[in-house]
């Protein structure tokens, strides 16, 4: 089974960020070496990606002081994940944006792409953003709390994918696809990989 995930715009950022400044090892660093390679802990990855999406990180990369043809380079090598993966996928375009009921657009962009991509996951820098409550009236619900009591796992119910959308926090994500652990959790819930598919499994 190849594993489709959505990475936020804010977890591409981050990486390229980490490696203008020099520094080595961060949690986005791996993941995305994970998506570049195509393979996590789990099996083989596939890169799910948006123009839109590209749009946002060139602007953001350069807006934090990366230079126009180091952006662009980014943006190129993005691209090039997904068109080149392990399922060819180039990026969707995703034609207005923001059709989930999100206060963000953008985010609600992100999560746009990854439903018409049949993402099994979404990873963000930002779970704040996509958990139910005013930033967003998704049909979603709490799977998951970190040690703080925030949520750090979440599950979108929606009608064009079978088994839901699981988003998850970097650092969740982090110990799942890379670590093969779990975060210390406040519910008895996780995300695991049964039968060639993630599902939930509370208790």
């Amino acid at each position: 089974m190849v594993l489709r995930i959505t990475y936020d715009v804010n977890v591409w950022v981050a990486h390229f960020l980490s490696l203008s400044k020099g520094r080595q090892g961060t949690a986005a660093q791996r993941m995305i070496r994970s998506a570049f390679a195509g393979h996590c802990r789990l099996g083989p990855v596939q890169p799910i990606i948006s123009h839109a999406m590209l749009d946002t990180m060139q602007a953001v990369l350069m807006r934090c002081g990366l230079t126009e043809a180091a952006a662009e380079a980014a943006r190129n090598a993005v691209e090039g994940a997904a068109a080149g993966g392990i399922v060819p996928q180039p990026p969707y375009m995703v034609l207005g944006g923001g059709v989930q009921p999100m206060i963000d657009t953008e985010d609600g962009g992100v999560l746009d792409t990854a439903v018409a991509g049949a993402a099994d996951m979404l990873i963000t820098n930002a779970l704040r953003d996509f958990a139910p409550g005013p930033r967003s009236a998704i049909d979603a619900a709490i799977v998951r709390l970190n040690a703080d009591g925030d949520a750090d796992v979440v599950l979108l119910r929606h009608g064009r994918l079978a088994h839901g959308l699981v988003i998850a926090s970097l650092f969740a994500a982090t110990a799942w696809l890379l670590d093969g652990a779990r975060q210390r959790a406040k519910r008895r819930a996780s995300v695991s990989q049964s039968s060639g598919s993630i599902m939930i499994v509370t208790g």
